[in-house]
């Protein structure tokens, strides 16, 4: 994605078995234009045992996770 001149911010799972942080930054590097944001979340700072995989998806993330990423959307 050379020509792609936006913020870019990328969550990893410090549990998640295949999108682990190496793979993620893998994933960002192709945005060359830009020097993506890589965050890493363990579970523990969302009060969550887990997130793995898929987890952000449930909705016992939607106060914690989903709003934070509206809220970057947003730009708050």
């Amino acid at each position: 994605m050379p020509k792609f001149k936006g913020e870019l911010r990328t969550l990893c799972f410090s549990d998640d078995p295949w999108a682990t942080r190496p793979a993620v930054e893998l994933l960002a590097s192709g945005f060359t234009a830009i020097k993506p944001e890589v965050v890493t979340v363990k579970p523990s700072e969302v009060s969550a045992k887990g997130i793995g995989h898929f987890g952000f998806f449930r909705p016992e993330h939607r106060d914690t996770l989903w709003r934070g990423v509206a809220e970057w959307i947003q730009g708050e």
